[in-house]
């Protein structure tokens, strides 16, 4: 359910690694918005980051004629982020653990990990139309904000 009287910012790229700038502008200026603390400023800007590497990477693989959409509301008490992508889709729970002794030496995979320490919540669902929807919830404490 989204965020009632939030405020939203909306991008939807293709999936291409460099159309990362674009996000990171966006992240920037809904930071800026919401006036969030720096160090909760980093650790959002974080998690939307491996979000959306994800959804391009592993969910559309890289086929730009794919697109991720990011999604990042608030309202003062908690901050909501959606990333949508258009690939075949996964569970949470099939991911590899990063922290098992099999995985440490692995590129990839410490994307979920990341997100769901921070994040209040995570739900990855599949869209009607294909694809993932990964939604996150972040409260935000009464000291993160400036």
């Amino acid at each position: 359910m989204p965020l009632k009287d939030a405020r939203t910012f909306e991008l939807t790229v293709p999936s291409r690694l460099d159309e990362m700038s674009a996000v990171h502008a966006l992240v920037d200026e809904a930071i800026r918005e919401f006036r969030l603390s720096e160090d909760l400023a980093h650790w959002i800007e974080l998690t939307i980051s491996e979000s959306m590497i994800n959804a391009m990477q592993h969910g559309n693989k890289l086929d730009p004629d794919k697109k991720a959409t990011l999604r990042i509301s608030s309202n003062g008490d908690a901050i909501e982020v959606v990333v949508e992508d258009q690939g075949k889709g996964f569970a949470l729970d099939d991911v590899a653990d990063p922290t098992d002794v099999a995985n440490l030496l692995k590129p990839s995979g410490r994307g979920i990990l990341i997100i769901r320490s921070f994040m209040d919540e995570v739900d990855l669902t599949r869209r009607e139309d294909g694809g993932c929807r990964l939604r996150m919830l972040k409260r935000i404490p009464r000291e993160a904000t400036q």
